[in-house]
C-alpha cells in the first residue's frame, strides 16, 4: 500500500508540471495571436499568417515584422528571465519573499538608465549597456559586502534592501535635481513594453537561454543550497562559490531585463509561488521549478501587456496591480 501511494506521488508531480506547461503554452499562444493582430491597424488572421511566413512588402508585414513582433518577444524573454531570476534568488537567500530587486540590481540599473537619460544623448544600444553595467554594479556592490558574511542568506537579504533602497532615493534626488522634463523618465520607470525594438530583443536572448540551460544543468546543487550551511559543509559542499555563481546568474537577467524594460515588479516573486502552489509546495524540485517559472513569467508579461495595450498602460504598473491580489491569494491558500 505504502509503494503504491510512493508511486503515486512520484507520478503525479511530473503530470501537474506537463499541465502547468501545458497552460502557459496556451496562454502563450493566445496572447501572441492577439498581441500580433490587435491594435489600431487591425489584421486579419489569414494576412497574419501569410505575413509570418513571408516579408511581402506590405504594410501588415512591416507592422507585424518591425513593431508587433519586437514587443512580444521582448516582453516574452523579459518575463521568462524574472521568473527564472526569481525562483533562483528565493532559494539562494531562503527567502520566499525574494526577487531579483531583493540584490539591489533593479535600482541599479534604473539609476543608470535615468543618468543616462537625464544627462546624454546616447544611442540605445550604448544605453542598454550603460544600465546594464549599473545593475551588475549595484549587485556586486551587495555581493561584495555580503561576503564577509561568507553570503549569509539573512545578510544576503538585508545587504540587497540597504543597496536598492539607496540607489531608489538615488534616483529621486537625480530626478530632483535634473532641469529636464522627467515625464518620459517616470514612464520608464514604471516599466513598459511600448516601441520596443529589435536591439532590445537582441539584448535579451544571449541572457536568458543560456541562464535557463545553466539553471537546468545545476539544478540539483540549487536542491542542496535549500539545506543549513553547516549541514552542506558537512556533506563537503562549497557553498559559497555555488551561491555566488547562482547569484551572479540572477543579476545578469535581471540587470539585462531592467536595461531592456525599465522595473517589471511582481513577476518574479509570482511567477515562483505560481509554479510552487501549483506543483505543491513541498518536494518541487528546481529541474521543474526552473523553467517552468520562466514560462509562468512570460506568460504573465505577454497577457498583461495585450491588457495595457489597449489604452497604452505601462506593463509594470498592471503587473503590480494584479500580482499582489495574486500573491495575497496564494499566501492565504497556502496558510490555510
Amino acid at each position: 500500500m505504502d509503494n503504491l501511494l510512493l508511486q503515486k506521488r512520484t507520478w503525479a508531480l511530473p503530470i501537474r508540471a506537463l499541465w502547468l506547461a501545458l497552460a502557459c503554452l496556451f496562454v502563450l499562444s493566445l496572447t501572441t495571436a492577439g498581441a500580433l493582430a490587435l491594435g489600431e491597424f487591425g489584421i486579419p488572421l489569414p494576412v497574419l499568417l501569410e505575413a509570418l511566413m513571408r516579408d511581402d512588402g506590405s504594410d501588415a508585414a512591416f507592422v507585424i515584422r518591425e513593431l508587433r513582433m519586437p514587443r512580444l518577444l521582448t516582453g516574452m524573454l523579459a518575463g521568462g528571465a524574472l521568473g527564472l531570476a526569481g525562483a533562483i534568488v528565493q532559494s539562494i537567500t531562503r527567502n520566499p519573499l525574494g526577487e531579483p530587486g531583493l540584490l539591489g540590481v533593479t535600482s541599479g540599473a534604473a539609476f543608470a538608465m535615468a543618468l543616462c537619460m537625464t544627462y546624454f544623448t546616447l544611442p540605445t544600444p550604448t544605453m542598454l549597456l550603460l544600465s546594464t553595467v549599473g545593475g551588475i554594479t549595484a549587485a556586486l556592490l551587495t555581493l561584495s559586502i555580503s561576503l564577509g558574511a561568507r553570503l549569509n542568506p539573512l545578510y544576503l537579504t538585508l545587504t540587497g534592501m540597504s543597496v536598492n533602497l539607496f540607489f531608489a532615493a538615488a534616483i529621486i534626488v537625480l530626478l530632483i535635481c535634473a532641469n529636464v522634463e522627467a515625464n518620459g523618465i517616470y514612464y520608464w520607470l514604471t516599466g513598459s513594453l511600448i516601441n520596443r525594438t529589435w536591439e532590445h530583443v537582441h539584448l535579451l536572448w544571449p541572457w536568458v537561454i543560456p541562464a535557463l540551460l545553466l539553471g537546468i544543468i545545476f539544478a540539483g546543487k540549487l536542491d542542496l543550497l535549500r539545506l543549513d550551511d553547516e549541514v552542506l559543509v558537512a556533506l563537503g559542499m562549497r557553498v559559497t562559490p555555488w551561491r555566488l555563481l547562482f547569484g551572479v546568474v540572477a543579476v545578469l537577467l535581471a540587470a539585462a531585463t531592467v536595461a531592456a524594460t525599465g522595473p517589471i515588479t511582481f513577476i518574479g516573486l509570482v511567477a515562483p509561488h505560481l509554479v510552487r502552489f501549483t506543483l505543491g509546495a513541498n518536494g518541487v524540485r528546481h529541474r521543474h521549478l526552473l523553467p517552468l517559472s520562466a514560462l509562468v513569467g512570460a506568460s504573465l508579461v505577454c497577457a498583461a501587456d495585450l491588457i495595457a495595450k489597449w489604452h497604452e498602460v505601462p506593463v509594470g504598473i498592471l503587473c503590480v496591480l494584479l500580482g499582489g491580489p495574486v500573491l495575497v491569494y496564494l499566501i492565504s491558500r497556502q496558510e490555510g
